[in-house]
């Protein structure tokens, strides 16, 4: 199957470094140009040897251009550390520290579709299904420097979405998806961070439950995953090892969290009851 989210080294690590101007800071980000290169048309001949092999048909759906611009602001929106905003940034707006701004291209708007016959009523019948493919390429930019940062590209094909009924419901769905995958991306290049303040409630040697210094001011809500880590500096170096999952259970306040410890609980007591520091990254 083919992946959705094709990401370049660069934004794992360029974005990464450049990101770390404070604990949890809001980016604001602008969304300025997103241009539509419409591919070449086949032509008729390259068409109806396509229908013949494939049993579909594609179609060029260029009218939804400004769902996808829609699509891809709502997934920067949603995600935990991006104010987005439809269009360029203001005077004001791009002097706020860590200010970007996104051009984009989308190389495919489409929909391909398939015509399948069946039985009824003792009559042979027909139904068309539709598929909808998307491809967005996004330039993170930053907004003083113009430098570009990275340019991921967002590629939703048939093998990502399932077979719809109506072009419209196909197109929509599709781009649903795009918006998930864009806020599930920058989810990762931006995660919340917080440290584990101290132990709850145990059972035995395992940790069941733990405290946290993250709450309702940055961004915390019942049912957020995280990874506990263990942090060691080696040779100048950090070293940050994984050694369990948590999810928040109740948010108690602007900076405190509880939650539950969901595997490695064992280690999580262990690493508390030697003073160890653990800090959490959210993995959703």
């Amino acid at each position: 199957m083919k992946k959705i989210l094709i990401i370049a080294l660069c934004m794992l690590y360029g974005m990464g470094t450049w990101a770390q101007q404070g604990r949890n800071a809001r980016i604001t980000m602008g969304m300025n140009n997103l241009t539509y290169n419409k591919p070449e048309d086949k032509g008729t001949l390259a068409k109806v040897l396509d229908a013949l092999l494939t049993g579909q048909v594609s179609k060029d759906q260029s009218k939804y251009q400004d769902a996808v611009r829609a699509a891809v602001v709502k997934g920067l929106s949603q995600s935990h550390r991006i104010i987005a905003i439809d269009g360029q940034l203001s005077k004001d707006e791009a002097a706020l520290p860590n200010a970007m701004y996104i051009d984009g291209t989308v190389s495919n708007l489409s929909t391909t579709s398939k015509t399948e016959n069946y039985e009824s009523d003792g009559k042979t019948r027909y139904r068309t299904y539709y598929k909808a493919l998307i491809g967005v390429t996004l330039h993170f930019k930053d907004a003083k420097t113009d430098e570009v940062f990275a340019s991921p590209a967002f590629n939703l094909s048939q093998w990502d979405v399932s077979w719809i009924e109506t072009q419209e419901g196909a197109m929509m769905k599709a781009l649903e998806k795009l918006s998930s995958t864009i806020t599930d991306y920058c989810n990762k290049w931006l995660p919340l961070s917080a440290n584990v303040l101290e132990g709850a409630r145990d059972k035995k040697d395992k940790q069941k439950e733990v405290y946290i210094d993250l709450g309702s001011k940055e961004g915390a809500y019942e049912g957020l995953h995280m990874g506990v880590y263990t942090v060691k500096t080696i040779a100048g170096k950090e070293a940050k090892k994984q050694i369990g999952r948590l999810k928040i259970m109740e948010v108690l306040g602007d900076d405190i969290s509880l939650c539950k410890v969901q595997s490695g609980g064992k280690d999580i007591k262990a690493a508390l009851d030697a003073g160890e520091t653990l800090v959490i990254q959210t993995t959703d």
